[in-house]
């Protein structure tokens, strides 16, 4: 398209037909090997930790599914060698997604709305919007706190005011009836809401040598940089008196957003698109939450709340307003 030729025509001029910077990689795979690509996000390995030196990864997420096929992955890779620079390795990631999950309270005027579903069902539409717009549909999103807001804010003139939390989610894919160790990065901080821990949470799963189900805790240690993980169940849903079943049994880094398990074996878990996975969620330490290297960010409506309340004094009914 002519859209295409004018972004990308520059850029392959500029990198000489030569995978050497990330930059070059990010130009040539949509422009000549893989023109499917919605986006793409190309960092070298001595960017991660530990690093690996001589090698270059790439994710993409193509403009339809979610994952590249691996006989796609390797017809990219042979294509790639014509371009790259010898001695540099390229590997193709699968996709990772770093979920947003939005809990709002939205404030309106009772006299000025025709009902509360009306203006829920309106903020969910244009909440929807933005997490399809461009702003967020690409490697290196932002999501803007504040642009949310007033998303909300705007979408009816009975809203006069929103509380909004966010909360950010990955889901940790499990391999069955096996040990394992497991490690997964939200590229963000962690906000630590309590020293006495349970900043994170997870769903519910099943170890060996445990029948109930079990969930994800942590400790953060004095320095509120790092902290321990430990196995917890809950006597019923509603209940607020967990109980500890084992201690130390993973690490987590407040500052990078890594959460590591010791290797356990995992039984049981929650099915999503054929894998069982154990979603795991923090608060993150900045409300605008950006997508880095591999992870690419997006606004989950479905798990969202949007809980309509009265604003009393702004309807009248409270006239000590």
């Amino acid at each position: 398209s002519v859209d295409s030729v004018k972004k990308y025509a520059p850029r392959v001029y500029s990198s000489q037909n030569r995978a050497v910077s990330s930059n070059d990689y990010e130009t040539l795979i949509p422009a000549k090997i893989y023109p499917e690509t919605e986006s793409i996000s190309v960092f070298g390995g001595e960017d991660l930790i530990p690093p690996q030196y001589g090698k270059v990864f790439i994710s993409i997420k193509p403009k339809t599914g979610d994952f590249l096929p691996n006989l796609v992955k390797e017809e990219m890779k042979m294509r790639l060698k014509k371009y790259a620079v010898a001695g540099i390795v390229p590997e193709i990631l699968d996709l990772k997604y770093l979920y947003l999950e939005a809990d709002s309270k939205i404030y309106f005027n009772s006299n000025l709305a025709e009902s509360a579903e009306f203006i829920s069902s309106i903020v969910q539409n244009n909440a929807n919007k933005y997490a399809e717009s461009t702003d967020m549909n690409k490697y290196g999103a932002r999501f803007k706190y504040s642009k949310f807001l007033s998303i909300i804010d705007k979408s009816s003139e009975a809203i006069t005011s929103n509380i909004t939390t966010i909360n950010m989610r990955r889901d940790l894919r499990v391999v069955l009836n096996s040990f394992a160790e497991y490690s997964i990065g939200f590229g963000n901080e962690f906000h630590i809401k309590r020293m006495s821990g349970y900043n994170i949470k997870s769903s519910a799963f099943r170890i060996a040598g445990i029948m109930n189900d079990i969930y994800i805790g942590d400790l953060p240690n004095t320095n509120r940089l790092n902290g321990s993980l430990f196995f917890f169940t809950l006597p019923s849903i509603d209940s607020t008196s967990p109980t500890i079943v084992r201690r130390n049994v993973g690490t987590i880094d407040y500052k990078s957003g890594v959460v590591t398990l010791n290797p356990v074996n995992v039984q049981s878990g929650m099915l999503k698109d054929g894998q069982t996975v154990i979603e795991i969620s923090a608060c993150p330490y900045s409300n605008d939450v950006i997508g880095l290297q591999d992870l690419y960010l997006q606004l989950d409506i479905n798990n969202s709340n949007f809980e309509m309340v009265v604003d009393e004094v702004a309807s009248g009914l409270n006239p000590s307003g």
